[in-house]
């Protein structure tokens, strides 16, 4: 078995919304919240990982009890655990300017707008949404993963799958969540 973790760093271009299923009567979409801060959750990651991974391999991925590589690494049915655990990527609020560390400001903001009718083309009546966005920023996590022999030869397919990240959150139609994904092997 080998061990292999990674610094991972998402620097965050454009705002984004990662929905927490929480509303109340104003704002339509909140976003996920640790400890009072944004993140964004190891699942969303995971995720966006297998999927870029499931398409550089190819696999040959059939329901029930498979042996393909996307199964060997990510779980599949039966016992077959996942060999790849990603953390929650928390806010990096280690950011300095010029030396000093800047005041730290309120990475959310509310979005206001107008539901369209895609049929007439026009704004619907009485259909304003509120989101919660979270401001471009620096997220940062680790990601371990356990090699043995088989999957060993997918490291590199691997690593460009997380590089491969493009955007987090929902709206991307929109330009929301635009990342840029930093990966650093630490062993």
């Amino acid at each position: 078995m080998f061990l292999k973790k990674y610094n991972v760093s998402i620097e965050v271009k454009t705002p984004f919304n990662i929905a927490s299923g929480e509303a109340d009567g104003y704002i339509h979409k909140r976003t996920v919240r640790l400890k009072g801060e944004p993140y964004i959750p190891g699942s969303t990651i995971k995720g966006k990982v297998r999927s870029n991974f499931y398409k550089l391999t190819l696999a040959n991925h059939i329901d029930g009890m498979c042996d393909c590589p996307v199964c060997n690494i990510f779980g599949g049915q039966g016992y077959k655990p996942s060999r790849i655990y990603v953390d929650d990527f928390v806010l990096n609020d280690t950011a300095k300017d010029e030396g000093q560390c800047r005041e730290k400001k309120a990475p959310v903001f509310i979005k206001v707008g107008n539901a369209i009718d895609r049929y007439k083309k026009t704004a619907k009546h009485e259909a304003l949404f509120i989101t919660e966005m979270v401001k471009p920023a620096v997220f940062t996590g680790t990601i371990t993963v356990y090699f043995d022999e088989d999957t060993l030869r997918y490291k590199q397919d691997l690593e460009l799958a997380i590089k491969m990240i493009d955007s987090v959150g929902n709206g991307r139609s929109r330009g929301y969540g635009r990342v840029k994904v930093y990966l650093e092997e630490v062993t």
